[in-house]
């Protein structure tokens, strides 16, 4: 299939998953009950104020504050125009721009969810292909042992006993520790035993196959037999590690950013449903499914560069 008609297919089918998703998220957050509303309305109660006008007052200036005092189909049509448009408005907490809000927070994530995707693929797949490649060593198996020891270890158990020693002034909270170091270091251990096991998976099949007895038998060095072992086991691979990238942005963004008080993608959507910012949490819906979408049209393409012999269609 054309490069191009893959394009236009997957953009195709991103818009028809936005549309979808986003419906879905306007319905819930505007036809359910709004324990926003009834948090003030309760506050009123409790200060003494049971007038029926009163109350009905506090929630018609919290819907006109929202926009929400209009009909919900001439709001639904307003706010998707404006996600389509990137035109989000404003957030309903803050009252902050929400696309800048949104794309900084998504910069924060991805300065430690990048690195330490690329730090677990290159060590991941190496070691994985090593303890394929030879089997009775021990730095392989060594290798193997670590990467799954480092994965078992209760990681965020760790690093938030050593966030709470800030707490009490016994360490200084380091920028450089806490809103890098530490993240790259548990989002790369609880990705590496994953990779590790795949990648040692797939390149057995081809170990011992007879094309690369064949590139042995001519005397290729280590490193060529593991480019042609790796070129062969690089599409199961590659479909894991795209799977693998995604989950990782649900558990780092929540629990990573939580638990250090990182001011990024997940901190922001938690405080979006806990707030109900709907424009912040339909602005980050938008981002995770455009994040899904050219995942999926890199992942079609490098297939057919991977091993043409696929039908990309």
């Amino acid at each position: 299939m054309n490069p191009l008609r893959i394009l236009a297919k997957r953009a195709l089918m991103g818009l028809v998953t936005a549309w979808a998703v986003l419906t879905t998220i306007f319905a819930l957050f505007t036809l359910t009950e709004d324990w926003v509303l009834s948090g003030q309305i309760g506050v009123a109660r409790f200060a003494g104020e049971n007038d029926p006008d009163a109350l009905a007052e506090i929630r018609a200036e919290y819907f006109a504050a929202r926009g929400l005092d209009r009909p919900l189909t001439e709001v639904y049509v307003d706010w998707l125009g404006n996600m389509v448009t990137l035109d989000w408005g404003s957030s309903m907490s803050t009252g902050e721009p929400v696309f800048p809000l949104v794309m900084e927070a998504a910069a924060r994530t991805a300065a430690y969810v990048v690195p330490a995707i690329g730090l677990a693929v290159v060590c991941g797949v190496s070691i994985g292909m090593f303890a394929a490649l030879y089997p009775e060593s021990r730095v392989g198996s060594g290798g193997v042992a670590t990467a799954y020891l480092l994965f078992a270890l209760p990681g965020f158990w760790l690093g938030g006993m050593l966030f709470s020693l800030t707490l009490d002034g016994r360490l200084d909270r380091s920028p450089l520790l806490f809103d890098h170091l530490l993240p790259i270091g548990l989002t790369f251990t609880a990705l590496l035993g994953g990779y590790v096991s795949y990648s040692r998976a797939h390149s057995r099949e081809y170990a011992t196959a007879e094309f690369v007895s064949l590139v042995r038998a001519k005397g290729a060095s280590g490193y060529r037999v593991a480019a042609h072992v790796v070129r062969n086991a690089a599409i199961p691979f590659f479909s894991m590690l795209f799977t693998e990238a995604i989950g990782l942005l649900v558990l780092a963004a929540f629990v990573t950013e939580v638990l250090f008080g990182i001011e990024g993608f997940g901190l922001l959507l938690l405080r979006a449903v806990a707030d109900r910012d709907l424009p912040v949490l339909l602005g980050g819906t938008i981002v995770v499914i455009a994040v899904g979408v050219i995942g999926t049209i890199v992942q079609d393409l490098a297939y057919g560069y991977l091993d043409p012999r696929v039908e990309m269609g």
